[in-house]
């Protein structure tokens, strides 16, 4: 059975060659901007190439590192899923090396120089002493750690000529350690030349072809309007923010001075004209806002003066975004600001650097002005016009002044209809509207808000579609508000008097019951939510002398914990520390004992060609009884030389006795 196992194939894999792991750390740091981790990070795995020491890990020592990174892994793809959506897969792939880096610490300090399988996967691990050596065996995680980090390293914000060099001239590196003496040095360059070359066209290729294709995907849904929900597009559909409302994701923050001073409602935009099931806008230009002379401050409104200042923190996907305001908003500022730009429908529009940003929002005592109405603000779609009819007789709105039709209006809706998220699928051809107002009678802010704005239409009263955020839910541990993805809301705008009032018929107990929905992963995701919130330095009170520093002194006491348990382990000295160490990163089998053998051969028979294979040589050369003594020395040659689970010492010993045999 022993001589069994012994011929088992056991598929490994070569250590990196020094250095490798380093480039590829770095490279993935100068991508993601974690170069400081980067670089502490190659250090560390480097060092072991220049000290003799190592660590004695047991095996219970190695799993409990594998199981602490699955648990590490775990936590990273919940949060990137909750914070990020379906764009979470970027922030999980951004995140790995960090993942992976204690049991890359545990291979390369310890004396075993590689992880057992049964640390890798639980399903060995539970077989215990039953595991046959087909299944059970070191491997070194080396080599899938450069590549880990090449992927890694994709998913960061530098995608760009120079990172497909420095990427191509890694993966050279590490080809050119796996070179074959069979190919010439300026072969195997010019082959390597073209695959790059061909390599860097195709992606080229590839990603004008995406561009394109969005391109024209996004202008065919944004011109139907059936499915953009975009602020900075000119249509929203019903529907859009009721699937927000499923999210418990934290999306923005906001704090003041005093609790009680931060405005309700933030507008992201307003929509003028319904058709189809959707709010639409004309195509309107944004007015570039001059940016105050010596200041990083941009003045919306000019004719008032600052009441009072929130601080707001965001995360921008782009780099150019809509941002939520107040209504009374009077100026805005921030470090992280380049542009800052308006509508006529109250739309805000900055540009700054991708990611976590903060701005400060001024705000005044009366709300921003404006445009004023235009015919579209009274049109009601004809497949709707009776049924706001028969409301409106009913309600006797005709015969009413504004403000009394404002009031009826609001207690119509308070009176007979209930606040409700669950709704059925809309289709843009169905009378969905028409079954809210007389059989349902219940929705979510959506339905109360396009309703009360056609009715007040039909009452001669212009209106506008307003979407945004309800700013409400305090958090005491943070000291701020914190504002969701279900707080998403729509509310109206209607005009009298010569100025724009919001209006909200949609039942206040819209955010309770939301709420009440809230996932039990909620107080976890809003932990961690936090603390990438603070180590990102992304703190709204970096406009303030406060800096989040201390955050890094988290990171000691696991730091020393970990040191502790390295320390305390049985430490090994290594004799010969350079050359033994670097002999293990060299090409194995290279001084097999059959080279000077075939060269006397060579000198006596015939000169093996360049690509010509050993196997095949001995069988032109010699007649066919004498080679046949010939192959099974051939076979150990190459299994010592090639293959990746040959023992060496052992095949090497058989080498030479074959050659002293044939001598």
């Amino acid at each position: 059975m022993e001589s069994l196992n012994n011929n088992i194939v056991k598929p490994t894999l070569n250590p990196a060659t020094p250095g490798l792991i380093l480039a590829s750390l770095l490279l993935w740091g100068w991508q993601t901007e974690y170069i400081f981790y980067a670089v502490s990070m190659g250090i560390l795995l480097e060092l072991p190439l220049f000290i003799k020491w190592r660590f004695d890990f047991s095996d219970k020592d190695i799993n409990q590192l594998a199981d602490l990174s699955g648990i590490l892994f775990f936590i990273v793809t919940v949060y990137a899923f909750v914070n990020y959506s379906f764009q979470g897969i970027y922030k999980i792939l951004e995140l790995t090396p960090f993942v992976l880096f204690l049991l890359m610490l545990a291979q390369c300090y310890g004396v075993q120089n590689g992880i057992k399988t049964s640390a890798l996967f639980i399903s060995i691990r539970r077989l215990g002493k039953n595991a046959g050596a087909d299944i059970l065996y070191k491997i070194n995680i080396g080599m899938p750690y450069v590549f880990m980090c090449l992927i890694s390293a994709s998913s960061g914000n530098k995608s760009s000529d120079l990172f497909f060099a420095l990427c191509a001239a890694i993966i050279a590196w590490l080809l050119l350690t796996q070179k074959t003496r069979h190919f010439s040095n300026i072969t195997w360059f010019a082959v390597m030349v073209c695959v790059i070359l061909f390599s860097y066209l195709t992606q080229a290729g590839l990603q004008q072809l995406q561009n394109k294709s969005e391109a024209f995907l996004l202008g065919l849904f944004q011109r139907y309007g059936w499915s953009s929900t975009h602020p900075d597009h000119t249509a929203t559909s019903i529907g859009s923010l009721g699937r927000l409302k499923l999210s418990d994701r934290i999306v923005f923050r906001v704090k003041a001075k005093k609790q009680s001073s931060v405005p309700t409602y933030f507008r992201e935009a307003a929509y003028s004209t319904y058709k189809l099931g959707s709010w639409r806008n004309p195509k309107v230009e944004f007015d570039v806002i001059s940016k105050t002379p010596n200041q990083n401050t941009w003045r919306i409104n000019n004719e008032g003066n600052n009441f009072g200042f929130v601080d707001v923190a965001i995360y921008l996907q782009d780099q150019s975004a809509i941002i939520p305001v107040p209504d009374s908003i009077n100026t805005l500022s921030g470090k992280d600001l380049i542009q800052v730009e308006t509508n006529t429908y109250g739309a805000t529009r900055i540009e700054a650097r991708a990611g976590w940003i903060n701005y400060r929002l001024g705000y005044a005592d009366h709300d921003f002005v404006d445009a004023k109405p235009s015919a579209e603000e009274l049109d009601i779609p004809l497949n709707y016009k009776s049924d706001f009819e028969k409301i409106a007789t009913e309600l006797e709105l005709y015969t009413k002044t504004p403000v009394a039709i404002i009031a009826s209006v609001q207690r119509y809706f308070k009176d007979n209809f209930y606040y409700s998220i669950a709704q059925n699928q809309r289709y843009t051809r169905g009378q969905y509207l028409t079954r809210f107002l007389f059989t349902d009678k219940k929705g979510h802010c959506e339905y109360f808000a396009t309703a009360t704005a056609l009715l007040l239409r039909e009452a001669g009263i212009p209106t506008r579609y307003t979407i945004g955020y309800s700013v409400q839910e305090y958090s005491n541990w943070q000291g701020m508000y914190i504002v969701r993805a279900r707080h998403a809301h729509s509310w109206l705008k209607y005009f009298l008097d010569g100025k724009w009032h919001n209006l909200d018929t949609t039942p206040s107990t819209w955010a309770p019951l939301e709420a009440a929905d809230r996932t039990l992963l909620e107080p976890l995701m809003d932990l961690l939510s936090w603390l990438r919130y603070k180590v990102t330095k992304s703190d709204i009170e970096s406009h303030e002398t406060e800096t989040n520093n201390w955050m890094l002194w988290l990171l000691i006491p696991l730091g020393a914990y970990l040191a502790w348990r390295f320390y305390t382990k049985q430490r090994v000295d290594q004799n010969n520390n350079g050359a033994a160490i670097l002999h293990t990163y060299n090409r194995m089998g290279i001084d097999s004992p059959l080279y000077p053998f075939l060269k006397q051969l060579e000198q006596a028979s015939a000169t093996r060609q360049p690509g010509e294979t050993l196997l095949g040589w001995i069988k032109r050369i010699l007649p066919a009884t004498k080679a046949t003594q010939y192959y099974t020395l051939a076979n150990l040659h190459n299994r010592y030389r090639f293959h990746p689970a040959s023992d060496k010492q052992q095949d090497k010993q058989l080498i030479q006795a074959s050659v002293d045999a044939l001598k």
